[in-house]
């Protein structure tokens, strides 16, 4: 499997490359800012892109779509009912075949309602849910509640080896593993709901303390 991470610009945001090059088949996962890159990325590594795979549907993820998709005529992929901008929506539990690779699709709504990770070759892509030693964005009603179930219910219950690559460079480092982010994350290491939420609300002066970027 040919795996890139590329940063991208934005707000510090990653795209990525996921390529069979056994196939010479390759997917994007949220495209944006320097779409022209990540297509330079896939051409020399001699793959053509046919998906374009969206972790949710927020402008900073999706803006490179159109780009890719009238160079390419991939199909784009996110969330089932987001609307009428994907060519296919996908489902929580779904396997998505790219040559000889499977991309397993979890839902895990809580930054958008339509959040997705993907999980292949254990690698998890976690877009806007979970950074390295963050985790993405909400309200502090439902949106966190939603979050905190699906990092509960559907994430922390992978294995510890599993790598982490968010959708941000915005915490400690790059990427991580599942056993890095359940020993040190601090959001992850809340006993409670509540305790999440609190945490979320005093986020800043947190950050502070511990010299958090």
């Amino acid at each position: 499997m040919i795996f890139e991470q590329i940063r991208v610009g934005g707000y510090r945001n990653f795209s990525y490359l996921i390529g069979d090059e056994k196939r010479d088949a390759a997917a994007v996962v949220d495209p944006s800012f320097s779409p022209q890159r990540v297509l330079e990325i896939a051409q020399n590594h001699g793959l053509r892109i046919i998906y374009i795979i969206n972790t949710h549907s927020h402008g900073d993820h999706i803006n490179g779509n159109h780009y890719l998709r009238a160079k390419t005529g991939a199909k784009i992929l996110g969330y089932e009912g987001r609307g009428s901008d994907l060519d296919v929506g996908v489902k929580d539990g779904e396997v998505i075949e790219l040559g000889t690779l499977k991309l397993n699709i979890i839902h895990t709504p809580g930054h958008t309602d339509d959040g997705i990770c993907i999980l292949v070759e254990g690698r998890l892509l976690t877009g806007d849910t979970l950074f390295v030693g963050k985790v993405g964005g909400t309200d502090y009603g439902s949106g966190a509640k939603k979050q905190y179930e699906s990092l509960h219910r559907k994430l922390l219950v992978l294995d510890d080896s599993v790598k982490i690559y968010p959708g941000h460079d915005c915490g400690v480092k790059p990427s991580s593993t599942m056993e890095e982010e359940k020993r040190s994350n601090p959001f992850l290491l809340q006993s409670s709901f509540e305790d999440f939420v609190s945490l979320k609300k005093n986020w800043l002066q947190y950050k502070a303390v511990h010299a958090i970027r």
